[in-house]
């Protein structure tokens, strides 16, 4: 415990020597970044992400830092309205598929719950899939596979990896043409949802994931974020590698086609399914679901009932959203 707060002491004085650097104030004000750091910690509720990285925490004013939406208040949020009896049906990725099944037709199959024979008849009928762990989180872990060609003996050894390490198969779904990047990963939308006191449901806030490269996932360091506007299903503002913290993405790295103002399709529809989704399951209030617009319609991927806080500071026309979640609780 004291070695933990000697490092973070550390880090925190590091931090705030190379972010007043930075900003452009003088040798050894650094001290006022600390200082001004430690008050948002305390009365603000900061971390040093949200102070340092995401709310560029020395230009705010004291207004600012009370409305805004940390990952202290995040994390207290998802602690106080979900209920921890019904996050399994998020957090477990076959039990989603299962609850949430009027929302999903790709082909999936849990490994380790199916003979090899159920295995081959998936990968006649689904040759290119996706395998995620099963308690996997931002992408990690995903692999990629294409079954054509390969003999018997290397689907038996791919089928005994994929249970050992408890892996979720799931058939690769491209995104609808009118918002195709040629990306080697699916672009998808991850939009939160907060069910009000009286069971309402409110779509807070939106953005499109755009991988980049060779990324098969839209979480990887490289991918860009777009935020949207839900009134009118556009993409409101240029993107940002919420990673690596880069910014101002008018155009998606790679294809060079314009973002920023690109029309979502079936918004109305992705307004829809959230809503409905949401409804399912009114136990677990603030969800952040992620999506995807194919050609055929709009399917759920999964939902998460700890999602990222900082998506609602860093991008966006819409900022201090702490007062407007509370007044929802």
């Amino acid at each position: 415990m004291i070695r933990r707060i000697i490092n973070n002491s550390i880090l925190v004085v590091r931090k705030s020597k190379r972010y007043a650097q930075d900003i452009g104030l003088g040798k050894g004000e650094w001290v006022k970044v600390l200082i001004d750091f430690i008050i948002s910690k305390i009365c603000y509720k900061f971390t040093v992400n949200d102070y340092f990285v995401i709310g560029n925490g020395y230009t705010l004013s004291r207004y600012e830092k009370k409305r805004f939406f940390t990952r202290t208040r995040g994390c207290w949020l998802w602690n106080n309205v979900n209920d921890p009896k019904y996050v399994h049906l998020l957090k477990n990725k076959v039990n989603a598929l299962k609850y949430f099944s009027d929302f999903v037709s790709r082909r999936w199959l849990y490994a380790p719950k199916s003979s090899f024979s159920e295995f081959m008849d998936f990968v006649n009928k689904t040759p290119v899939f996706i395998a995620k762990p099963l308690q996997g989180h931002e992408g990690r872990g995903i692999e990629k596979h294409s079954t054509s060609g390969v003999s018997e003996e290397e689907l038996k050894t791919l089928y005994n990896h994929f249970v050992s390490d408890d892996m979720l198969l799931e058939e690769c779904l491209k995104a609808h043409d009118d918002i195709y990047l040629g990306t080697k990963s699916l672009n998808t939308f991850r939009i939160y949802t907060m069910i009000d006191g009286k069971g309402d449901v409110h779509v807070l806030k939106a953005k499109y994931r755009a991988g980049t490269g060779d990324a098969i996932t839209d979480t990887a360091d490289g991918c860009i974020a777009y935020p949207i506007s839900i009134e009118h299903g556009v993409i409101e503002g240029p993107g940002i590698n919420e990673v690596l913290n880069s910014k101002n993405y008018f155009y998606h790295p790679g294809s060079d086609k314009l973002v920023v103002g690109m029309k979502i399709p079936m918004w109305d529809r992705v307004l829809e399914v959230v809503t409905e989704a949401a409804k399912k399951i009114p136990q677990v209030r603030y969800i952040g679901w992620d999506l995807a617009i194919t050609n055929d319609g709009v399917e759920i991927i999964e939902g998460n009932n700890a999602p990222w806080t900082g998506t609602f500071e860093i991008m966006g026309i819409e900022r201090l959203w702490w007062p407007k979640i509370k007044a929802l609780i």
